[in-house]
């Protein structure tokens, strides 16, 4: 048999092959041919294809689980709030409970009464003419101190409870007026810490006076668009395309597109007010620069505060419960603008009456108070149905602002915080208490069901096996309760194990955890892996590889010093420090993929520059893994305690504010850890200087580990084969048999192979 190579095309529901000779012609073989036929065999070309179903990723489990996840703890939030309630209710209404749990049963499927909250007809219908939402009651119970029947406050509390609010901001929150201005006064500083320090025409002056007039215009009662445009006066030289003003295009809450600003192949536009906002940032991000993700954030924060203080605008009226007086203002509002509108059909367009009011399947208003019409549909409906028309500009004006028959539920809604709702809770709970004793025993009870918030690094709660939960317990069976969770969970062990369920593993050495992408060991590894390969021309016209002096330098002059290294600045760096006129720069295009910026970052807290100053390169990677980890503010100051010798409170109070995102591929024992056995050099030490033959001067990783003059790719192999043989015993554990069997069998050629096809 002559000699022949195999190709296979892999794809997702597809594998091609091909068998060719050298000369790239393919492989042709005799096939025998069954059947009733005098040919008994037939030349084929050795080629084909094998198609198979496309397999699905867990995604729609996930969510799914996740969905599950969060009806369940809100029923059990719910349960929580009935024990406290049942025995004071027993005694004033012994089936209240069950008649709300069979409010969303047919009538005839009912046990109870078919009233759920007074169980009569009467004092129901009273109810609703009082109370037409749930957010009337709760303002009044708030503003009212008289005693209320024990079933409204349940239905106040209940409903707090089960719709609680986002969890985004920490602490206290200033009920008496959302801020604006100091959102936006550190939209700005990260903004000109991420994109305007490698260029000062980029970056954004401003001064109190500005955030002052910046804030009086969001909190304006006009369309976002006119928004967008008073705000961009403000800033002088700002276009409305530029980098600045396409985020503030974002922040006031129209679509912004990045794709030109960013050179992307497609369109990647973000909607802060859309469901897949989180979804299409990430695609943005995974394209540009993970370092703009905090300016990302800090924009949606600005957004928040201008809906938010929408929200909660009171006009001056004084009441415990400002949310819940705006959405009795919006009801009103919608109340009112609903009978404008009918009244102007009526008279104008009579004919389009039905299809407006009546017809559900239309993008009218019976589909979208039905939930099947968005709110943006039917602001295209109704202005397509008014154009042209006559005595129509006030429902058009409305809609360019946004408040045409807005609803109480709605996509808004998702900014508002749990503080807000939790003021509202408190002071329902100061009015009636004293009525009540319960309510006062139980204070912290009800308000711990509202604040309490399963902290994400100890994750579900499942006892016993579960493949999705790694909660370590202390010594008690209890069951788990906002309460005693303290006492019943290890959150310290819990969080050390969601540390080793995150972590990836090295695609080289499968027993290594990968560095966090922030990790400066990882940063200087894809900076000098970079480096290494471009080159360029000098005064000679000979083309140059960088000299470790000369790369070191570079580094040390341009990465530690700006966040993003472009070309052009490498072109004058070189004209400056090697005295060579315009040199003419290959293996790079703009700018350089690399960057630095957890050193820039760092070395603004004074005590984290001296770690830098002296390299302490173990306290700083830990440092760095807890700040990639953990999400909450409040455990990365807990474990940046440990440090407490090295660093200030006011160091770890600022790095506890900073939040790394993102895993590299590679470990730190793969990048600076194994050493070739002749030069005992590391990776990392090759990319910096490359003193091999003149063939092989500055290599880069994949030449490194592929050099067999080099012993890194013997050691990568038998990392591999022992992790290899780990999981061939870990597989053969579970077989039946004796030990001594096992220990034969994973000896035996050929059993990976037998093991996988069982």
């Amino acid at each position: 048999m002559k000699d022949y190579t195999i190709g296979l095309d892999i794809g997702t529901n597809s594998v091609g092959w091909a068998v060719i000779k050298d000369d790239l012609t393919l492989v042709r073989k005799k096939i025998k041919i069954s059947g009733n036929t005098d040919k008994k065999e037939v030349k084929k070309n050795l080629w084909g294809s094998f198609l198979f179903e496309q397999g699905d990723t867990a995604q729609d489990t996930r969510v799914k689980r996740i969905a599950r996840r969060r009806y369940e703890r809100r029923r059990f939030r719910i349960r929580e709030l009935q024990k406290i309630f049942d025995k004071s209710m027993g005694e004033v209404d012994s089936n209240f409970f069950h008649r709300l749990d069979e409010s969303f049963l047919v009538e005839e499927d009912k046990e109870y009464s078919k009233y759920p909250i007074f169980s009569n007809e009467k004092e129901d219908k009273n109810y609703y003419d009082k109370y037409p939402t749930i957010y009337h009651l709760r303002k009044d119970l708030a503003d009212s101190n008289q005693k209320a029947d024990l079933r409204l406050i349940y239905l106040a509390l209940a409903h707090m409870i089960k719709y609680r609010g986002h969890f985004l901001i920490e602490g206290d929150l200033k009920m008496d007026g959302i801020s604006i201005s100091e959102s936006f006064q550190e939209f700005i500083d990260s903004y000109n810490e991420v994109c305007a320090l490698e260029d000062e025409n980029l970056e954004i002056i401003y001064n109190d006076e500005l955030l002052t007039q910046i804030e009086n215009i969001f909190k304006q009662d006009i369309s976002r668009s006119k928004k967008l445009d008073q705000a961009i006066a403000l800033f002088q030289g700002v276009k409305r395309q530029s980098l600045f003003g396409i985020f503030l295009t974002l922040i006031v809450g129209n679509k912004a597109n990045f794709q030109k600003i960013f050179n992307l192949e497609d369109d990647i536009k973000l909607d802060l007010k859309e469901e897949d906002y989180d979804e299409n940032l990430e695609e943005l991000l995974s394209n540009i620069d993970e370092g703009y993700r905090d300016v990302f954030l800090q924009a949606k924060n600005v957004y928040n505060a201008i809906e938010l203080s929408k929200i909660l605008k009171t006009d001056g009226k004084e009441t415990k419960a400002p949310l819940s007086a705006q959405m009795v203002e919006l009801y009103n509002q919608h109340r009112e603008d609903l009978k404008k509108y009918k009244d102007y059909i009526k008279a104008y367009l009579p004919e389009k009456y039905g299809e407006t009011f009546k017809d559900a399947t239309k993008n009218g208003y019976a589909g979208y108070i039905d939930g099947k019409t968005s709110q943006e549909d039917f602001y295209k409906f109704v202005k397509a149905q008014l154009k042209g028309e006559e005595n129509g500009e006030y429902f058009l004006e409305a809609i360019e602002n946004e408040n045409f028959l807005r609803k109480q539920r709605s996509f808004y809604n998702g900014v508002i915080p749990y503080q807000i709702h939790l003021q509202e809770l408190t002071a329902v709970l100061d009015q009636q208490e004293k009525h009540y004793s319960f309510l006062k025993e139980n204070r912290d009870k009800i308000i711990s069901l509202l604040t309490f918030r399963i902290p994400y690094y100890v994750g579900p709660l499942a006892k016993g096996e579960s493949r999705f939960a790694w909660l370590e317990r202390s010594n008690s069976e209890e069951k788990i309760k906002p309460w005693n969770f303290d006492k019943i969970v290890d959150t310290d062990k819990s969080a050390e194990l969601f540390i080793e369920n995150l972590t990836s593993r090295d695609t080289y050495l499968p027993d290594e955890p990968v560095l966090p992408k922030r990790s400066l060991i990882y940063q200087k590894f894809t900076i000098f892996n970079e480096l290494t390969k471009i080159s360029y021309i000098d005064e000679r016209g000979i083309l140059q590889n960088f000299s470790s002096r000369e790369k070191i330098a570079i580094f040390n002059d341009l990465f530690k010093n700006k966040s993003k290294v472009t070309k052009n600045q490498l072109v004058k760096y070189i004209e400056n420090k090697e005295q060579i006129i315009a040199p003419e720069i290959k293996g790079i295009e703009d700018s350089f993929n690399s960057n630095y910026s957890t050193y820039i970052d760092l070395s603004k807290i004074p005590d984290m520059k001296k770690l830098l100053e002296k390299d302490e390169d173990e306290i700083l990677e830990e440092i760095i893994k807890i700040l990639t980890i953990f999400e909450d503010r409040k455990m990365r100051k807990r474990q940046l305690m440990k440090f407490k010798d090295k660093l200030s409170e006011k160091a770890i109070n600022q790095l506890s504010k900073k939040h790394y995102t993102g895993w590299g591929q590679l470990s730190e024992k793969l990048i600076n850890g194994i050493r070739d056995e002749q030069s005992n050099k590391t990776i990392l030490d090759y990319l910096i200087e490359d003193n091999g033959c003149p063939k092989n001067m500055n290599r880069n990783f994949m030449q490194l580990i592929n050099d067999d003059t080099l012993s890194f790719k013997e050691k990568i192999r038998k990392a591999q084969d022992i992790n290899q043989v780990n999981d061939i015993k870990e597989i053969v554990k579970d077989l039946p048999g004796s030990p001594a069997i096992k220990k034969e069998s994973i000896k035996a050629s050929g059993l990976l192979m037998k093991l996988s096809e069982k």
